[in-house]
C-alpha cells in the first residue's frame, strides 16, 4: 500500500494505454485540427486546476510524436523565476531542438536559424529598458536649478531616442520572426510525413505569478506569431481571469482580453463518475488491503470506501488532485490502524472528504460547534445528492453522523425523530424503510456504550492531520 499514487507511465507505443480519464478521443480531435492549420494559431486547453491537464498533455505529446508532428513542451511554472518570458520561450526552443526528430543536415540549419533568432531576441530584451530610467536621472538632480530650456532639451532628447529605439525594435522583431519562420520551415522540410506545424505546448500557466503568466501569453502572441506554429495554452480560464484582474484591475473584461490571444478553446471533458476514484484505490494498493479483511464485521469495508469516495467525489465536485489527497489521507489512516480493527469507512471517508473539501466545516464538526444537521445540509445542497442519501449507504452515513453528534446517552432523542417518520401515515414506504434502517444502526451502537465511534475516528483523523503536507 502506497502513501502517494505513482506517476502514470506513458507508454511510447500506446501513449493512452494507462489513461484513466478516457481522453484519447480529445487527443485525436485536437491532432486532426492541428494537421489542418498553417496560419499562426493559439488553442486553449481549458480545465480547472487539478483536473489532469499536464498528464493529458504529456500523453498527447507522445501521440503527436508517433504521428510525426513536432512539438515543444514548456512548463511555465518551472521558469517563473525568469525576469523575461521572451528569454524563457527562446531558451525552450533552443533546448527542444535536441528532442525533435530531424536529419542532421536539417538539425544544423535549424540551430543556425534559432541562434540568429536568439540574437534578435537578446537585442529586443536590451531595447526594452523603460524610459523611466532616463527620467529618474533627472530626478537625481536639483530640479530647482534646471532651467525650462534644459528640461525641454532633455525631453526632446529622450523622445528622439525612444523613436530611434522603436524603429530599431520594429526591425529587430521582423528579423526575429523571419529567423523563427525559417526555423519552422526547416523542421517541416525534415519531416518525412510532409509539412506539419510545430506545436508549442505551454503548461502550468495558472500556477505562475500573475504578471509572468500574462507576459508569457503576450510574448508568445506578439513575437511568435508566424505561420506553422500552433501554441497550445493549458490553463484554468477562471483562475487566469483572476490573475488578469489582479494586474489590470477588477473592471477588466477578462474574456475580451483573452480573445486577443486565444483563437479557439477546447474544454477537456470531465471524467465519468467514480472512474478516477476506483483507479486511485488500485494505484494506492488500498483495494488489496481491504480484500484481506474477511471477517463478518469488516468484509464489506472495501465496497463501502469505494462507494463513499465515488459518491462524494462526484457530489462535492472534488478535483483530481483533491481526490488523490483524500486517498493519501486514507492510506495514512489505514497504516496507523491495526489490521483487525474496524475502520467504519462510510464515516471515515466522509470526514476525510470534508477535511479536504471544506476544512472549516470539518473543524466546526470535530469541535462540536455544529451537529449532523449542518453536515447533511452541506451535502444536500449539492446537485445529485438525493439518490445517494436515499441509498443504504446514505442512510448508514446519516446514522453515524447522528451517533457522532448525540452520543449514546442522547440517542433516544434522535430515535424519536425517526419514530415520527415511521408512524406518520403520510410517510412513503421508502421513507419508512430508511428511517427504520437509521434507527436500527443507532440502536445497535447504543447497545455497546463502551465504544465511542466519534472519539475513535476523530483521533484517527487527527493522526492523519499530523502527516499533512
Amino acid at each position: 500500500m502506497l502513501l502517494k499514487a505513482p506517476l502514470i507511465e506513458i507508454d511510447k507505443e500506446n501513449p493512452f494505454k494507462n489513461d484513466l480519464l478516457a481522453r484519447e478521443e480529445s487527443a485525436k480531435i485536437l491532432t486532426e485540427l492541428i494537421k489542418s492549420i498553417s496560419e499562426p494559431f493559439v488553442i486553449c486547453i481549458d480545465a480547472p486546476w487539478g483536473q489532469g491537464k499536464t498528464t493529458f498533455l504529456k500523453m498527447w505529446r507522445q501521440y503527436l510524436s508517433n504521428n510525426n508532428i513536432q512539438s515543444l513542451y514548456f512548463n511555465a511554472w518551472e521558469s517563473d523565476f525568469s525576469d523575461d518570458a521572451l528569454v524563457s520561450l527562446i531558451g525552450e526552443i533552443e533546448a527542444g531542438i535536441k528532442e525533435i526528430k530531424l536529419p542532421e543536415s536539417n538539425r544544423t540549419k535549424a540551430r543556425k536559424h534559432i541562434e540568429k533568432a536568439k540574437k534578435f531576441g537578446t537585442s529586443l530584451v536590451k531595447q526594452a529598458l523603460p524610459i523611466a530610467a532616463k527620467l529618474a536621472t533627472a530626478g537625481a538632480l536639483d530640479l530647482n536649478k534646471l532651467t525650462v530650456d534644459a528640461l525641454s532639451s532633455l525631453s526632446e532628447s529622450i523622445v528622439r531616442e525612444q523613436i530611434q529605439k522603436y524603429e530599431s525594435a520594429k526591425s529587430t522583431v521582423e528579423g526575429f520572426k523571419k529567423e523563427l519562420q525559417a526555423f519552422v520551415q526547416e523542421l517541416a522540410s525534415g519531416n518525412e510525413e510532409g509539412k506539419c506545424p510545430l506545436v508549442f505546448i505551454i503548461d502550468e500557466l495558472d500556477r505562475c505569478r500573475p504578471t509572468y503568466a500574462i507576459e508569457v501569453m503576450e510574448k508568445a502572441k506578439h513575437f511568435f506569431n508566424v505561420p506553422n506554429i500552433v501554441f497550445v495554452l493549458a490553463i484554468d480560464k477562471e483562475q487566469t481571469g483572476h490573475s488578469i484582474k489582479s494586474v489590470y484591475g477588477s473592471g477588466m473584461d477578462v474574456q475580451g482580453y483573452l480573445r486577443r490571444f486565444i483563437d479557439i478553446d477546447y474544454t477537456l471533458p470531465p471524467p465519468k463518475k467514480g472512474i478516477f476514484a476506483e483507479a486511485l484505490l488500485n494505484r494506492f494498493g488500498i483495494n488489496e488491503y481491504f480484500k484481506k479483511k474477511t471477517s463478518y464485521e469488516t468484509r464489506n469495508e472495501g465496497g463501502q470506501i469505494t462507494d463513499i469516495f465515488c459518491e462524494l467525489f462526484s457530489i462535492l465536485d472534488l478535483s483530481l488532485r483533491e481526490q488523490e489527497h483524500c486517498l493519501s489521507q486514507l492510506s495514512i489512516a489505514i497504516r496507523t490502524t491495526p489490521e483487525n480493527y474496524k475502520l467504519y469507512p462510510l464515516l471515515l471517508g466522509t470526514l476525510i472528504v470534508l477535511k479536504i473539501k471544506n476544512p472549516e466545516l470539518y473543524k466546526k464538526f470535530i469541535a462540536k460547534k455544529i451537529d449532523h444537521h449542518a453536515i447533511l445540509k452541506y451535502i444536500g445542497s449539492h446537485e445529485g445528492c438525493k439518490d445517494f442519501m436515499d441509498s443504504n449507504d446514505g442512510a448508514a452515513l446519516e446514522a453515524f453522523l447522528v451517533i457522532c453528534t448525540e452520543g449514546w446517552h442522547n440517542a433516544q432523542k434522535a430515535i424519536k425523530l425517526y419514530d415520527e417518520i415511521i408512524n406518520n401515515s403520510k410517510s412513503t414506504e421508502e421513507e419508512i424503510s430508511r428511517a427504520q434502517s437509521i434507527k436500527e444502526i443507532i440502536r445497535r451502537f447504543n447497545m455497546n456504550g463502551s465504544f465511542n465511534i466519534f472519539e475513535y475516528l476523530v483521533k484517527k483523523i487527527e493522526i492523519v492531520t499530523r502527516f499533512s503536507s
